[in-house]
């Protein structure tokens, strides 16, 4: 036997033994639970929930601030589904990290059950004071705000669940998830979880209003972005009452064609703009604008209209017609000192709101509402906003520069998630990993934070 065929018979089909209950790919939630122990997020829980513990049975072991820190943990980790939390509440690590048992999954969603219609405001003031800490740290900054809604497809007898807009799943009962997010940082204000036949616009003034009292104060709101679906006289005249500048795309109505149409007969009156950010001789889109007062509205307005070139020819190579070769959009803004091709970029930067619900939906789950009760999805759904922006913070004041760009999937993939070991006792406890270079460095970089953090944070 020659030792090619000697060493074959060693197969890699190794024996497996389980008895090691250390190694855990939790480990490195033990840097995020020094966050929180700094920002005293459980006093937080306590703070607002502490109202609702004579609900629970007097020899209950964990009350409501304990499932609802758990529910947060769980969720920041990526254990979404309640079925899954259970592997994190039995995980070594974690117990020791969390400093002792947690709730089991049942325990959550009676908890969510348990908790009266209202407690979906306090779970909005949570968040609204972790924001407020946050903000705190940061100093004042001037912020644009982008609202956006979602279709969330269900696929059971969800309560309050019902057949409306839905462009991928047609006919299939929804729910609508609509957000107010800050641009660029990311941070979510406000959100509601609503029928699936509401339209974007729905009662969103009250949603704005709601959203306004929930900005920290050091966050001053100069400019507000939203789709079409939020197209409305009401809502523009709102926002010039109070000072905000707002951007705002327009639905393409027979009358905003008419006005399109206008324009065009009038080329000396109204000259095309490029808008593309790179200048060139093939340019897609081109702006003009117009003001005037649409039907049914008190005020003249900015109107921008914006061009898109067609290709002269179809894929398969027949030549299109002239008076074919254009799409239009319209966006109504009052800000005068930016041009048309500068209002146009701006708006296409709301496009970050899609891809932040993109990433709530992949990485929080917003996207699963897998109780029957709408109150408890509803509840779960702000826990993971209270998760999202916990995340947040941490990612933008603690992670290394080069690693906050990262969507929170990617982030679980290359830290949280890390396997490793807590070893040790008391002031010899310490977390083992494989031998890593760059992950060593992502490491030390934390710890160097958490420790300048903490003495940040207890001075701001």
């Amino acid at each position: 036997m020659s030792i090619t065929q000697k060493n074959a018979s060693f197969t890699n089909n190794l024996k497996a033994t389980f008895t090691n209950k250390q190694i855990s790919n939790n480990v490195t939630y033990t840097y995020v639970q020094d966050f929180k122990d700094i920002i005293g997020f459980r006093q937080l829980l306590d703070k607002h929930l502490g109202q609702y513990e004579s609900l629970k049975a007097p020899n209950s072991t964990y009350g409501i601030a304990d499932a609802m820190d758990f529910m947060v943990d769980a969720v920041f980790q990526g254990y979404s589904r309640f079925s899954h939390i259970e592997k994190l509440r039995k995980d070594e690590a974690y117990i020791s990290i969390h400093g002792g048992a947690a709730p089991s999954e049942k325990v959550c969603r009676d908890t969510l059950a348990l908790l009266p219609d209202n407690a979906a405001d306090t779970l909005r003031a949570i968040n609204k004071e972790l924001l407020a800490m946050q903000a705190k740290t940061e100093g004042v900054r001037e912020v644009a705000a982008d609202f956006d809604d979602s279709v969330i497809t269900v696929f059971g007898s969800q309560e309050r669940s019902n057949i409306g807009y839905n462009p991928k799943y047609h006919g299939r009962p929804s729910y609508k998830e609509k957000v107010g997010v800050i641009s660029g940082s990311k941070e979510l204000v406000d959100l509601t979880l609503e029928e699936g036949s509401h339209h974007s616009n729905y009662e969103f003034l009250d949603f704005f209003k709601r959203f306004e009292s929930s900005l920290p104060k050091e966050w001053l709101l100069k400019r507000v972005r939203a789709d079409r679906g939020f197209f409305d006289d009401d809502n523009f005249t709102y926002f010039e009452d109070q000072g905000y500048e707002y951007i705002v795309k327009a639905k393409m109505t027979s009358n905003m064609h008419k006005v399109v149409k206008w324009v065009n007969g009038h080329p000396d009156d109204y000259k095309w703009e490029q808008a593309d950010e790179r200048i060139s001789e093939h340019a897609v889109f081109h702006t003009t604008d117009i003001r005037l007062p649409m039907p049914g509205w008190a005020r003249s307005r900015r109107i921008v209209i914006v061009r898109k070139t067609l290709p002269s020819k179809t894929a398969d190579g027949q030549l299109i017609f002239d008076e074919c070769r254009y799409e239009y959009q319209a966006i109504i803004t009052n800000i005068d000192y930016l041009t048309t091709a500068e209002i146009f970029n701006d708006y296409n930067q709301r496009c970050t709101v899609e891809t932040s619900i993109d990433e709530v939906k992949s990485g929080f789950a917003f996207s699963e509402n897998s109780q029957v009760d709408y109150k408890c999805n509803e509840l779960y759904l702000l826990i993971k906003m209270i998760a999202c922006n916990l995340h947040n913070w941490f990612k933008q004041a603690i992670l290394p520069e080069g690693e906050r760009h990262h969507r929170i999937n990617t982030l679980r993939r290359t830290i949280y998630k890390a396997c490793g070991m807590i070893t040790g006792n008391g002031w010899y406890r310490h977390v083992v990993y494989q031998a890593d270079a760059a992950f060593q460095r992502v490491i030390e970089h934390i710890q160097l934070a958490l420790t300048q953090f903490r003495v940040q944070y207890g001075t701001s």
